[in-house]
């Protein structure tokens, strides 16, 4: 009970305190100003009241606006006005700076004029808000009998007064904060410089020598503003444009200095023309400044979410620059993958990564890939182990330099499984197509041929049953064809007794079955052992092949073309039609993805694309000799749990 008194106590205390400077500030700037013609002024400087009272709602609150009404009744008894009339008048006060209140909290106004939209946004709620004003003052002298005095150029004067006053007050007042004053701290010999630079201007305008002074006051009070602005922020730059607009008031008002010597309308025109432009430049450039820090707080904002992510991705990524594929961000999981530092990755190049016999990723940017489908390599880490990868790039402008942004993905272990589960499903499919071929055919065979025997047997008795005996045979030579192609389905090979070019031969021969020739050839420009595994492999992405021109090219011929080279062996696949589409559903299916697979599979590049002619497609499968060691080296260790020699880690 007692803290919560003492609170209630504490914040009445602040609000009273709050609410008689408020009172103070309107009342004496107001008394003042309207003073000013009892001491030798030609004109009174209403200005300054609606400032105070819009600074002091802005900054405290709406609940202030007892003070405001005070302020601005007081000022109105103290020129000797009706009571009813300077209560009115003191009422529009605090209704306008109420509504301009309103409007800038409605419209999301940051008091700080961090955004650049918050500069004219103020000014059109000081402009809109400040109507009320003179138009409840033209209610309470009309109502107490002194509207005679005030015309419709007296009113639009007095709203001109109050918007100016706001505009030259107010963001000062509004906008200060501990952060306002930090030049002060940071660079106190500048804001000396700069406060001595405004003393020499005031200066120069209560002692100029009139007309020939006024374009240097000009000059030097908007390069005041400017820098002002730019080097110390709008507070310090609002209160020096305060000041100067306050002195060259008071020269003109006075007949003193620079601007003395004006005529009463060229020198209102040329004062307000004046002011205007100090206030202009210092709120504009806020607005610039704080458009153009916005912008780069939002991209650096950006960009810290964007590394957040980057460098927290479970997957490895890593940016380098495309021309000299030096890296130049890499992430903690490449780290982990790769196992060098940060600062050893950060000097190497993405060539580094690429062990011997694998393309370079200049290279690899040529090989035609589906979208969406990653590019298959291989990669070598700090300690030597060879790495699957997948890897999935995007070209990116980084700090102006065009570079990539990669994903690389180790899929060794999923890679190994499949070709462990590839491996086990074509065992199994040799093993039973063996025992069709071996157990079933044989038995069917015979079964023929006996019932071929005794069909002859029958015949030469004239028997009746001949005719059922001939029909039993025709029927298990069916049995026997049917077999032998389930046999060529599950193991292809099996029937060509393991001859790669007699499968593919076949395969032609069956395929041109459809009405478009396919034609087989193959070159041996030097003798290579290959392992059944790979010739299964390489027989099954050629039938992929075909099939996929068969169905979705619209070919007219189809070659297969299978080189055996002194380091290599390559499968062509080519055809005439117009090619698989970029955006056919097949072109990133399950076939091309099995093709993919089994060229990985057996250490192969599978490149897929138009012919060199640019008609039709072309799919080729090609095996070095190299990759081939490896990848079987790789097998055999997977398999007995030893390392061969060309496939020992270092």
């Amino acid at each position: 009970m007692v803290i919560a008194l003492n609170r209630v106590l504490r914040s009445s205390g602040a609000l009273l305190i709050r609410s008689f400077c408020v009172f103070a500030a309107i009342f004496v700037s107001g008394a003042l100003g309207s003073s000013l013609p009892s001491i030798g002024s030609r004109m009174s400087l209403f200005l300054l009241p609606s400032g105070f009272a819009v600074a002091g709602m802005c900054r405290w609150g709406v609940g202030l606006w007892p003070a405001v009404l005070l302020g601005g009744m007081g000022i109105d008894l103290w020129q000797h006005r009706p009571l009813f009339a300077s209560f009115v008048s003191g009422l529009g006060l605090a209704a306008s700076s109420a509504l301009t209140l309103w409007l800038l909290e409605r419209c999301g106004f940051d008091r700080t004029f961090s955004r650049g939209r918050d500069v004219p946004l103020f000014i059109g709620a000081a402009a809109i808000g400040m109507l009320l004003g003179p138009a409840f003052a033209y209610v309470g002298y009309s109502l107490s009998g002194v509207i005679w005095t005030y015309d419709a150029v007296s009113l639009m004067r007095w709203w001109g007064n109050t918007t100016t006053g706001v505009l030259l007050v107010a963001p000062a007042f509004v906008a200060a904060n501990p952060n306002s004053f930090l030049p002060l701290r940071e660079r106190p010999l500048d804001v000396l410089v700069w406060i001595l630079g405004l003393v020499a201007c005031c200066a120069l305008i209560i002692l100029g020598p009139g007309e020939y002074s006024r374009p240097v006051v000009a000059l030097v009070a908007l390069v005041l503003m400017v820098v002002g602005t730019m080097r110390f922020g709008l507070v310090l730059s609002a209160l020096g444009a305060f000041v100067l607009s306050l002195i060259t008031t008071l020269s003109f008002a006075f007949g003193i200095g620079a601007f003395g010597q004006l005529k009463e309308l060229p020198g209102l025109v040329i004062v307000w023309t004046f002011v205007a432009a100090l206030n202009f430049v210092y709120l504009s450039i806020t607005a610039l400044l704080t458009q153009r820090d916005g912008a780069a707080r939002a991209r650096l904002q950006a960009e810290h979410r964007y590394a957040e992510i980057f460098e927290g991705s479970p997957q490895p990524n890593w940016v380098h620059q495309r021309r000299t594929l030096r890296f130049l961000m890499v992430n903690e999981a490449a780290l982990r993958q790769y196992g060098w530092s940060r600062e050893q990755m950060l000097s190497m190049s993405v060539t580094a990564l690429m062990p011997p016999g694998e393309p370079l990723p200049e290279e690899l940017e040529q090989i035609t890939a589906s979208p969406g489908e990653p590019l298959e390599t291989r990669h070598v880490t700090r300690e030597g182990r060879i790495l699957d990868v997948e890897v999935f790039s995007r070209a990116i402008d980084f700090a102006g330099e065009p570079a990539e942004l990669v994903f690389a993905m180790d899929v060794t272990g999923r890679r190994a499984f499949g070709r462990s589960l590839i491996e086990a499903v074509a065992a199994e499919q040799r093993r039973i197509g063996q025992e069709m071929h071996d157990g079933l055919g044989q038995e069917l065979t015979g079964l023929a041929l006996s019932a071929r025997a005794l069909a002859n047997r029958a015949a030469r008795e004239r028997d009746a049953i001949a005719e059922d005996l001939n029909q039993l045979a025709s029927l298990a030579t069916n049995c026997i064809q049917d077999a032998r192609l389930i046999v060529q389905g599950l193991s292809p090979l099996t029937d060509a007794d393991g001859n790669l070019d007699g499968a593919l031969q076949a395969l032609a021969q069956r395929s041109s079955l459809s009405g478009t020739p396919v034609r087989f050839r193959a070159r041996h420009d030097a003798s290579m052992h290959i392992e059944l595994k790979v010739r299964n492999h390489l027989y099954r992405i050629a039938q992929e092949a075909v099939q996929n021109a068969l169905k979705h090219a619209g070919a007219t011929a189809i070659d297969i073309e299978l080189c055996y080279g002194a380091d290599s062996v390559r499968l062509e696949v080519l055809d005439d039609g117009r090619g698989l589409p970029v955006d056919h559903p097949n072109s990133a299916g399950l076939g091309m993805r099995t093709m993919r697979f089994r060229a990985s599979a057996i250490g192969a590049r599978l490149l897929i694309g138009r012919r060199a002619d640019g008609t039709g497609n072309s799919v080729v499968c090609e095996l070095s000799r190299n990759r081939g060691v490896g990848h079987a080296a790789q097998l055999v260790m997977q398999r007995d749990g030893s390392y061969p020699d060309a496939a020992r880690p270092p």
